[in-house]
């Protein structure tokens, strides 16, 4: 993709949210210039964290919710920005639960999908990025550094 794209959605958090966001996203890739594989892990990933933070950051109410979404020669990254509630978790700590579990795989799902996502609280707002890189393109030289992220 020879352009960067960016769209921002900022909204209230409630009924229809996660499907705001997913519609967002998929129109945003619809132009098929985004790899197969890159494109489900990201929005597998986006909707995992959308739908944590939908239900959780509010303790049960709405919440002002934005996310960025961009795509780049080579990445796709979300950052999504909350004023819930700070989020309990330490993202080195997740794990896939039982499998008997009826809940508890989001966090878990977008680690193993993304290359990178971070949380942290920031002036009272809580910041998730999510950073899902894209295939090489042909012809583009290989670098010999290693990169690790989250379940890799």
């Amino acid at each position: 993709m020879a352009t960067d794209q960016r769209r921002e959605l900022t909204l209230t958090t409630g009924e229809g949210t996660l499907d705001r966001v997913l519609d967002e996203i998929g129109e945003m890739l619809s132009a098929g210039q985004v790899e197969e594989d890159a494109r489900l892990r990201f929005e597998i990933s986006v909707a995992e964290i959308g739908a944590n933070i939908i239900e959780h950051a509010g303790d049960g109410s709405p919440v002002q919710l934005n996310l960025v979404l961009e795509v780049t020669p080579d990445r796709l990254e979300a950052r999504f920005t909350d004023n819930g509630s700070p989020a309990r978790v330490d993202l080195r700590a997740v794990q896939m639960p039982d499998v008997f579990a009826d809940r508890g795989r989001g966090l878990a799902i977008a680690l193993e999908a993304l290359d990178e996502l971070e949380y942290r609280r920031r002036g009272g707002e809580n910041v998730w990025r999510l950073a899902c890189y894209r295939e090489r393109e042909a012809g583009q030289p290989e670098d010999d550094d290693e990169v690790s992220g989250p379940g890799r």
